[in-house]
């Protein structure tokens, strides 16, 4: 079943337990397409749906698809279509077609819309719901069809989450109790041992005419007794698969509201060193992860001394977003220059603060 296939992406996404933070979601100039046949209309149409699901990825927001320089690019595919072919995935019958990556983020920035890099923020979600006449905590391992919905969704709008293993730890720690009643304290200690950048909690509830649903996303990075949510939200839908895509489009809008970088238009520059590089292939590493940052424009090599080298680097955006799109990733670790006598020197500003950050391969 295709869901089995998307349960399978939602995986990649998801990554293992042990690897830390922001994900680095694959594929993004590919979709698959469920398709009645191979006829020369059902292609056509694919096509189309295909790229569109491309842009949606690429940009985050769904309102991408009515930009009318998008629109016109989804009614002619095969412009920026590279490959296509078929598959088949048990019952179904598969279109997959991959297309030109750059050219999708060309258009995208033509059309001044925002732009959602490869590294996005890892969501660690805690959901609780009915299972056999019992409140449960979803898990990794569940086979309840919650967790497909929430594989689907997960892999459509290209958001990295992972479910809690439910293991002896985790049921110790935490209750279904605690996370209905969304009681942080308990939830938020247990989510220190996932290397996840946010968390959430999800309480799902059937009636037989609707389900409520109730959301509440924090930021891991902040810690303290008064950790307040970032999200707090309580709605409505028709039945659990909506419910989902509700609450994966509600964490979907604020992660593109702080990672998806449309362009200013203003040259904005600012230069980034980092220290602990000692290879080529290092350097390699960090030029690559560089230039498919979306707030990043341009990267040259300003200097490169013992261990440390320094980019001057054209920005779409602020410099704060970029900070913030650094921030989720674990290779990074910024260093604070205020305690550094040579900072007392030459007063700075937002705008011209020296950004250092430890470069560590993995």
């Amino acid at each position: 079943m295709l869901k089995k296939l998307l349960t399978f992406i939602f995986m990649t996404l998801s990554f293992s337990h042990a690897q830390a933070f922001a994900a680095e979601v694959l594929k993004l100039d590919e979709a698959d397409i469920v398709v009645a046949s191979r006829t020369d209309s059902a292609r056509s149409s694919a096509l189309k749906e295909a790229l569109a699901s491309v842009f949606l990825k690429n940009s985050g927001s769904p309102s991408v698809v009515m930009n009318p320089m998008v629109k016109a690019q989804i009614d002619n595919p095969e412009a920026l279509l590279i490959q296509y072919g078929y598959s088949q995935v048990n019952e179904d019958l598969v279109f997959k077609a991959s297309f030109d990556h750059q050219g999708v983020i060309n258009i995208l920035r033509q059309a001044n819309l925002p732009v959602w890099g490869a590294q996005r923020p890892l969501t660690l979600l805690w959901v609780t719901m009915a299972e056999n006449n019992d409140t449960v905590i979803l898990s990794d391992s569940s086979q309840n069809p919650l967790r497909n919905d929430f594989a689907t969704e997960s892999s459509n709008k290209g958001i990295p989450v992972l479910l809690p293993l439910m293991d002896l730890d985790d049921l110790m720690a935490v209750t279904p109790t605690d996370v209905k009643g969304m009681f942080i304290n308990p939830v938020n200690i247990a989510s220190s041992r996932y290397q996840a950048d946010y968390f959430a909690m999800v309480d799902i509830g059937e009636s037989p005419d609707k389900v409520r649903f109730q959301l509440a996303l924090y930021n891991k990075s902040h810690s303290g007794t008064l950790l307040q949510p970032i999200i707090m939200q309580q709605g409505e839908a028709v039945d659990v698969t909506a419910a989902t895509k509700r609450i994966v489009t509600l964490l979907a809008d604020y992660y593109i509201s702080q990672y998806a970088i449309a362009s200013s238009g203003n040259n904005l520059e600012t230069s980034v060193s980092f220290t602990g590089v000692s290879s080529m292939k290092q350097i390699v590493e960090i030029e690559k992860y560089l230039k498919q940052l979306s707030a990043v424009k341009e990267v040259a090599v300003s200097q490169l001394s013992k261990e440390t080298i320094t980019y001057k680097l054209g920005l779409f955006s602020s410099v704060e977003d970029l900070q913030r799109l650094l921030s989720i990733d674990t290779r990074l670790s910024q260093i604070d220059t205020l305690g550094d006598a040579n900072s007392y020197l030459t007063p700075q500003t937002n705008d011209n603060a020296s950004l250092i950050y430890e470069w560590k391969s993995q």
